[in-house]
């Protein structure tokens, strides 16, 4: 799964309500997580900008009361272990002292998809050391973690080197999290997340962040992007991993648009499908089993337009199945923030199930 930035299109702010919300029992064979062991700790973190959508910034300041942490897509590691600052924002002092002002913790994320600093045991100790660092002299929280689409061959390399990062930041009383790929397996159905050693990275992290989303990606045919069941699948197997307090879900608050049903999909947005539905009035279509919003456009001189987007009835309808199935579970890590339905928020704090007690 790869969550490289693309253009998000056509920003438009015109609500619209969708029937009835309705729930539908989650048909799976996995046994539930005990109903008594009740979440003591609920955390919602964002990344950002995880999207190109204007207004991702204004949803965090809207939304702050339900943020616990902002994991800024700030920074990417290079081949010799060396770390580039990527976005503006990570010279903005003013920005960070009003999230920390709001009570957010400010947790930045290194990401991409380069590994070869982790193979050399030297190059990898540096690489530590230069993100210690930074974390200190920018007095950051900590720091996030998400090193995607790495080969199999760097599995232990990569867990070594969680193991030592979070072994340094801790000592500074810093917290480490990390995103991670979505599998049912070890092994996974490829090579990304078989190259992530769940029974190594997760002891040594404070938050584990599953990426739970692009169930079908931009280059599949259209489909489902985050369907419960399979996050329910995705969370059974990580209930036998580590504690589930530790977990966050990913919740896309994104979607795809396809042309004439061929991949790639373009991402878009809440608001720009209802841009879509304001001009050409199509259903809106939920599959009851996953209850995502799907419309398909179809409009003299215009090519189809099938698109799959999160929407508050779509994210009510998966956390209330998951929270049933895993109360214990430690909150949700949103992608696709900006664009998105302002419901999702008014869903989210009444899942919420307990503060967030996030620290080192």
């Amino acid at each position: 799964m790869n969550r490289a930035l693309s253009l998000l299109a056509l920003m438009f702010i015109i609500a619209f309500t969708v029937g009835a919300r309705y729930i539908v029992p989650l048909q799976s064979a996995a046994t539930p997580e005990s109903t008594t062991d009740a979440a003591s700790n609920w955390c919602v973190s964002v990344w950002y900008p995880s999207s190109d959508a204007p207004g991702g910034l204004d949803s965090i300041q809207h939304n702050a009361p339900m943020i616990n942490v902002v994991n800024a897509f700030w920074y990417v590691p290079l081949p010799d272990g060396t770390i580039q600052t990527q976005n503006s924002d990570a010279a903005n002092d003013a920005l960070i002292t009003h999230w920390r002002s709001e009570g957010l913790l400010v947790i930045p994320t290194i990401y991409g998809n380069t590994w070869q600093m982790l193979t050399d045991p030297a190059v990898r100790a540096s690489h530590i050391d230069q993100i210690v660092a930074l974390v200190n002299a920018k007095h950051y929280d900590g720091i996030d973690i998400d090193y995607e689409s790495f080969p199999v061959a760097t599995r232990d390399p990569f867990s070594d080197f969680i193991e030592s990062l979070s072994a340094k930041l801790h000592a500074d009383h810093k917290l480490l999290t990390i995103a991670v790929h979505p599998k049912t397996t070890d092994a996974g159905t490829w090579y990304g997340a078989a190259a992530q050693d769940w029974t190594r990275l997760a002891p040594a992290v404070d938050v584990f962040n599953i990426m739970t989303y692009d169930y079908t990606d931009r280059n599949q045919p259209p489909g489902p992007i985050s369907p419960p069941l399979w996050v329910h699948d995705v969370l059974t197997y990580a209930a036998t991993i580590t504690d589930l307090r530790k977990v966050r879900m990913g919740l896309p608050f994104y979607g795809y648009s396809w042309l004439r049903d061929n991949p790639p999909a373009m991402t878009t947005t809440w608001d720009s499908a209802q841009r879509l539905i304001n001009s050409f009035h199509p259903d809106v279509v939920r599959d009851p089993a996953d209850m995502e919003a799907h419309i398909e456009v179809k409009a003299r001189g215009l090519p189809k337009q099938a698109v799959y987007f999160a929407d508050s009835v779509g994210i009510e309808y998966k956390l209330n199945q998951i929270l049933h199935d895993f109360p214990s579970l430690g909150g949700v890590a949103i992608w696709g923030i900006g664009g998105e339905d302002p419901a999702d928020w008014d869903v989210l704090r009444a899942a919420h199930q307990s503060n967030c007690n996030l620290t080192r």
